[in-house]
């Protein structure tokens, strides 16, 4: 048979193996520990990726609408959640209806660019309820020293197919570069992922010029992950 060695765009191939290589359900209950720390009923999840907390929380009883914007990881998805998921371009997008409560997990909205972040805010905050919760968690700025030597990981998926895995961060640009290469017996398949560091301070003030009352917990996850929790006003009566 012939090889057919490619590139291809993000998660058109790592789709099918996200759960295997990032899935890490035991790390959910860090999330739910603050998305439940207040009663909501509905809730909209952007970037679902492979539907995982979206399944835990409708297995909770709460009302889920999943999103994405990869067709790839909308059909793997399929395989844990099997309520709403939507094609949904998580930086301005429009349903014509709200939620209690709005997140992006996983580290998702360091995909976007900077000049993205306030389209993106503004979208949420006009799908929230009044009082309503966005909640969402970045990358910690120490993830650029953590990664400032080359990380590299190899292993085998299945019978047929291995994977390296290599992490790298360039301060200059202030980007982690994440590089998988999928050896398959139809070839070698390629797929860069590219994501950005952003300044707590300035994802804080673009929320609040978007009206959001916010609260970061800088050591959500230690030198790993910042949690960020902004919440639409309450109209007063």
């Amino acid at each position: 048979m012939e090889r057919s060695d490619k590139e291809v765009r993000e998660y058109e191939y790592l789709a099918r193996y996200y759960d295997f290589l990032l899935g890490d359900e035991e790390g959910f209950s860090l999330w739910l520990e603050y998305i439940e720390k207040e009663p909501f009923k509905t809730c909209l999840e952007l970037a679902s990726g492979s539907g995982v907390m979206a399944r835990i929380l409708k297995d909770k009883g709460y009302e889920v609408t999943a999103s994405d914007i990869s067709d790839e990881m909308i059909e793997v998805a399929g395989r844990n959640f099997d309520g709403e998921y939507l094609r949904l371009n998580m930086i301005d997008f429009e349903l014509h209806r709200t939620y209690d409560l709005v997140l992006c997990i996983v580290d998702s909205i360091n995909y976007l660019y900077e000049e993205e972040l306030e389209t993106m805010f503004k979208s949420v905050y006009r799908h929230l309820n009044e009082g309503g919760r966005f909640i969402f968690d970045m990358h910690h700025k120490e993830r650029l020293n953590e990664f400032a030597e080359e990380y590299i990981e190899e292993g085998q998926i299945d019978e047929d197919t291995y994977y390296q895995w290599t992490i790298n961060a360039d301060k200059d640009e202030n980007t982690l570069n994440e590089h998988f290469t999928f050896y398959t017996p139809d070839g070698m398949i390629q797929e860069h992922h590219t994501q950005n560091i952003f300044d707590p301070n300035m994802v804080r003030e673009k929320m609040e010029n978007c009206g959001f009352d916010t609260e970061m917990i800088e050591d959500f996850v230690e030198d790993e992950k910042v949690l960020v929790i902004g919440r639409k006003h309450e109209k007063v009566v």
